[in-house]
C-alpha cells in the first residue's frame, strides 16, 4: 500500500474501528464497500485509500464512516462478539490493534501485566495542521495564505474594510482602514502600467 495514507486501529468486544489518516475527506466523497469475502475497499473518487481482505467477518451493511479534518474514522460492527482480531487484515498485515480488548483470566492464572497504547488523536491533529500551516507556499498561494491569516484574525471592522474595499475596487484595492473605507466608496485602481475598462 506505497503511497497510501497512515492508517491505524483498535477493538472493543463488539466493534472494529479502521482510522486512515487523510485530511478533509468530505463526507460524500468518501466510499466504503465490503464484499462478502470481507474484502474492505475505501476510496475518494477514483483514489484507493486502503484496501484488503479482514481479519474476521464484520457486518457488511452496518458499518458507520465519520470524516473530519484530520481523519477518516469506519466502525465496523464485529459478526462474532468478544472475538479477538490478532491483525487487521487475514494475512497478518495491518499490525496489532492500538487498544486491545480486555480478555478475561482464569482465576488460577497469574495476572500479567500489559501495556497498551492509545492513539491521542487531538495531538495527532494539531501535528497535522502545524505541518499544512509550515508548508512554504510561493506565489499567489503564498499571497492567498497570508490573506486568509488577516482576515481569520482580524476585527469586524477590519472584516469590513477589505471586503468593501475589495468588491468595490473590483479586486484592486484591499484596506483594513474601516475608519476611512466607511466614508467612500473604494474606486478602482488598476496598476500604472494598465487602464481598467468597463465592458
Amino acid at each position: 500500500m506505497t503511497g497510501r495514507p497512515r492508517h491505524d486501529w483498535f477493538q472493543s468486544d463488539s466493534d472494529v474501528v479502521l482510522t486512515i489518516l487523510k485530511r478533509n475527506v468530505p463526507l460524500d466523497d468518501c466510499h466504503v464497500e465490503i464484499s462478502n469475502e470481507n474484502k474492505i475497499t475505501v476510496k475518494q473518487g477514483d483514489e484507493i485509500l486502503f484496501e484488503g481482505t479482514l481479519f474476521s467477518e464484520v457486518k457488511n451493511n452496518d458499518f458507520t464512516v465519520q470524516c473530519t479534518t484530520a481523519k477518516i474514522e469506519i466502525r465496523l460492527p464485529k459478526l462474532i462478539r468478544h472475538q479477538r482480531w490478532n491483525s487487521l487484515l487475514s494475512d497478518g498485515q495491518g499490525g496489532a490493534p492500538t487498544a486491545p480488548i480486555a480478555i478475561p483470566i482464569p482465576p488460577s492464572s497469574t495476572p500479567s501485566t500489559t501495556a497498551t497504547t492509545k492513539k491521542n488523536w487531538d495531538a495527532i491533529e494539531k501535528e497535522a495542521v502545524k505541518a499544512e500551516e509550515d508548508e512554504k507556499l510561493e506565489g499567489d498561494a503564498a499571497v492567498n495564505k497570508m490573506f486568509q491569516k488577516i482576515y481569520a484574525d482580524a476585527s469586524d471592522d477590519v472584516r469590513r474594510a477589505m471586503m468593501k474595499s475589495y468588491s468595490e475596487s473590483n479586486g484592486t484595492v484591499l484596506s483594513t482602514n474601516w475608519n476611512e473605507i466607511s466614508k467612500k466608496k473604494t474606486e478602482t485602481q488598476p496598476p500604472a502600467c494598465m487602464e481598467y475598462k468597463k465592458f
